[in-house]
């Protein structure tokens, strides 16, 4: 996204545009209000990649709401983003509800819904009934701006922590969607899911719940240290601070060390992705990339000379990079297990049980399917050596190629006792679904 300086010639053409588009749009209906959402940003860039996200919320809170809506425009330019609903019923109650919205969270601070109606031949403005506060010093807002207590650059820093805040929030909450997704995706062969503890005795769905809410904070940091232009050294030791959290909450049980990594670094290059390109998956995995190549070559040769974790030695054993080479090379598994994802649901319609199995997010196990049928899945070479992986794979491949849909979920129940039995276990596989998750957030 290109950001542009605004000018006050602009500024005014825009506020006579919305008056325009205010007359024109309360003219349509009788018994009807009109609701406008703008955004309180200061200074003369008015649009940006957090605005935006922020702007969405907005939309997303309204749809909450249950509005009756009549007639909708939204417009989308460098002086702001611009939403107008015409809605049916009283325009009081329908205020009030927006100004509880308003105040819902810190950087609802900076929604501005006004609601519009017809007087006679004029529009008025309802008021709020409550004043709302100084971004600066938490005061009245309408004495801090007639006696200019606080200067635009006070004002600018206060909104850009706010956005960077809320936008943080954001993104963490997306992560920890996304491993709650890949855990209670079912089935996965060899994992645990909703069905089974897979080939794991040491983990259950409650142990691994407990291990995905203590990484909540984590997730938030690395998304803002994203924001504020990280190295790879600040966001591994934030990341090693992680490690501990993770296994204070599972008792020393390893569930999610690899994920610590990589989810790291995607939200990493979220955060710098928001700074000015705009984010999607692919602005995010190019910029976790750069991050990874940052100290991924020094890793690497510490493995192969010292290898001190599981992946370590599948790497000196079998030159599997894990998920070293997957952060830098950019991501390429992830990426496409997000698409067979997106694929998958526009194929299946339902997660309701198939027949007599238990089936959750079957987009998901198919995507994970497809996954495990090429990577290279360091955990499957820790647990079965070379053996171990081709099998898993070979299963896997035979699975993706059925037609029938159903089928290849029935079949994957049986791959799962299988690879029970030899004590198989496609973590990596997992993390790629997860990962996949969360990557398709971001292009949604």
């Amino acid at each position: 996204m290109k950001t542009e300086h605004i000018t006050l010639d602009q500024m005014l053409e825009a506020r006579e545009r919305r008056a325009e588009i205010q007359k024109s749009m309360l003219g349509r209906e009788d018994g009807t209000c009109l609701v406008c959402l703008t955004l309180n940003i200061a200074g003369d860039i008015k649009r940006t990649p957090k605005t935006e996200m922020l702007f969405r919320r907005g939309l997303d809170e309204m749809d909450a709401l249950g509005l009756d809506t009549a007639g909708s425009l939204i417009i989308d330019e460098p002086t702001g983003s611009e939403a107008f609903r015409l809605v049916r019923g009283d325009a009081a109650r329908v205020k009030e509800m927006l100004e509880a919205v308003e105040d819902s969270f810190p950087a609802a601070r900076l929604f501005d819904f006004d609601v519009l109606v017809r007087d006679g031949s004029d529009i008025r403005k309802l008021s709020r009934e409550v004043a709302r506060r100084c971004l600066v010093c938490g005061g009245p807002a309408a004495e801090c701006a007639r006696s200019r207590r606080h200067g635009i650059d006070a004002v600018r820093l206060a909104t850009v922590d706010l956005l960077r805040g809320f936008c943080a929030d954001t993104l963490a909450d997306a992560a920890y969607a996304a491993l709650l997704d890949e855990l209670y995706t079912t089935p996965k062969p060899g994992l645990v899911d909703l069905a089974s503890c897979g080939s794991h005795d040491d983990m259950d769905i409650p142990l691994l719940e407990k291990s995905v809410e203590s990484l909540r904070t984590y997730f938030r940091d690395a998304a803002m240290m994203g924001m504020e232009g990280c190295d790879m050294d600040g966001l591994r030791q934030r990341g090693l601070k992680a490690e501990e959290d993770m296994f204070s909450a599972t008792g020393g049980v390893n569930t999610h060390k690899g994920l610590i990594y990589s989810m790291g670094l995607l939200l990493a290059g979220s955060g710098m992705a928001l700074e000015d390109e705009g984010i999607s998956s692919g602005a995010a995995a190019h910029r976790a990339a750069e991050l990874a190549r940052q100290d991924a070559y020094r890793l690497l040769e510490k493995a192969m000379a010292e290898p001190a974790t599981n992946g370590a030695k599948a790497y000196r054993s079998y030159g599997a990079k894990g998920a070293i080479g997957e952060a830098s090379s950019g991501f390429p598994d992830a990426l496409r297990c997000a698409s067979a994802l997106r694929s998958y649901k526009d194929a299946v319609s339902s997660s309701e049980p198939d027949g007599d199995i238990p089936v959750r997010s079957p987009a998901g196990a198919l995507a994970f399917c497809d996954t495990m049928a090429e990577l290279e899945d360091t955990n499957l070479l820790h647990r079965g050596g070379k053996p171990g992986l081709e099998f898993a794979r070979s299963e896997a491949s035979r699975i993706a190629s059925i037609p029938d849909l159903s089928l290849r979920i029935r079949e994957l129940y049986t791959l799962d006792s299988e690879m029970q039995k030899r004590s198989l276990s496609p973590g990596g596989c997992a993390d790629m679904l997860a990962l996949a998750y969360y990557l398709d957030y971001l292009d949604r």
